[in-house]
């Protein structure tokens, strides 16, 4: 909790007040507008849509098992008028095509309040104990802070609901995206990428994508991913109801690549459940919700989990979980 109230604290407030005649971020065009050009994957999570589907509760109390982390968010809350589990809106991610070489990429988070100076006082007394600060300049009509650990993240408050963060020396940019009424070099010029989200933004949780050519040729040069080379995009959605339901959908360069890449993933998914580890792990009934199918230039993926199946896994999480705050699960010394 810690670490996301430090994501969120290191926007600042503007001056001159924060309300604006327009709500930019309030559409996926808009928050399209507010991300760079280079972006070329885009992901984000509608946390109204998961609060409102039955397995939100089920989730919720999986952070009951866990007294120090409750705890910590209720000391959270208390500080800084925010409760991430009822109030956040959205939270959408963008990232240009070379993004591990400079560690760039843009944050918008949406909420239905979000009090700026109640959140820099809480990240900034809990830097101060590890010996850090927040730092602020001026940009255009906006505050923006940063740690003084790490000042090429740093973020800014559109407005009482919306803060925007810029890692790898992004924010600038961000800042003068948010600044404009129409951005004329943002996300939402590429044509490809505003008809990917567009088709993705459905769901409670999706992703869309433009597959770099770099990407390809690698694929292409590995026997076990040739048949993936001819992706050109792909639009990923998850939902929740019950149950679970995953959809990938990418799209090839033709008929041939599509049926290809279906039947190489028929293939996978016959070995798999033939895995002895995987029959030993008791994981083999959910591969049959697993399906993979062509239909012109496009491949899809589908996956579906019963309620049944989903309460299985979150009891394995929760046991995970466990294991983990004890120092015991895999990973942990």
């Amino acid at each position: 909790m810690i670490a996301f109230a430090v994501v969120l604290a290191l926007a600042g407030s503007c001056r001159d007040g924060c309300s604006r005649p327009s709500d930019p971020a309030a559409t996926v065009g808009g928050r399209l507008a507010l991300l760079p050009e280079p972006v070329r994957v885009v992901v984000s999570i509608d946390f109204a849509k998961l609060r409102g589907s039955p397995i939100a509760e089920k989730l919720a109390a999986l952070g009951k098992d866990d007294p120090a982390g409750d705890r910590e968010l209720e000391d959270f809350r208390r500080r800084t008028g925010l409760d991430p589990l009822k109030q956040l809106d959205s939270i959408l991610v963008g990232f240009p095509e070379d993004a591990r070489q400079r560690g760039e990429l843009a944050l918008v988070v949406r909420a239905e309040h979000l009090d700026q100076a109640r959140l820099v006082a809480y990240v900034r007394d809990q830097l101060n104990k590890s010996g850090d600060d927040l730092v602020s300049t001026q940009r255009g009509r906006f505050t923006v802070w940063a740690t003084r650990s790490k000042p090429d993240v740093a973020g800014f408050f559109i407005d009482e609901r919306t803060f925007v963060l810029g890692a790898g020396g992004w924010t600038p940019r961000l800042c003068d995206l948010a600044e404009k009424a129409h951005p004329s070099d943002s996300a939402a010029t590429n044509l490809d990428l505003t008809r990917l989200t567009e088709r993705a933004a459905d769901h409670a949780l999706w992703a869309a994508a433009l597959v770099p050519m770099e990407t390809r040729r690698a694929l292409a040069g590995d026997p076990q991913t040739r048949a993936a080379s001819s992706l050109t995009s792909l639009v990923v959605g998850v939902d929740f109801g019950r149950g679970l339901d995953a959809v990938v959908t990418g799209d090839v360069t033709t008929a041939a690549d599509a049926q290809a890449l279906a039947g190489k993933m028929q293939e996978t998914l016959r070995d798999a459940k033939r895995n002895a580890q995987i029959l030993m792990l008791g994981l083999g009934p959910y591969l049959d919700g697993v399906s993979a199918r062509a239909q012109d230039k496009r491949f899809e993926l589908r996956a579906s989990l019963n309620e049944a199946q989903v309460d299985d896994l979150l009891s394995r999480l929760r046991a995970f979980l466990t294991l983990a705050r004890q120092g015991q699960a895999p990973g942990f010394p």
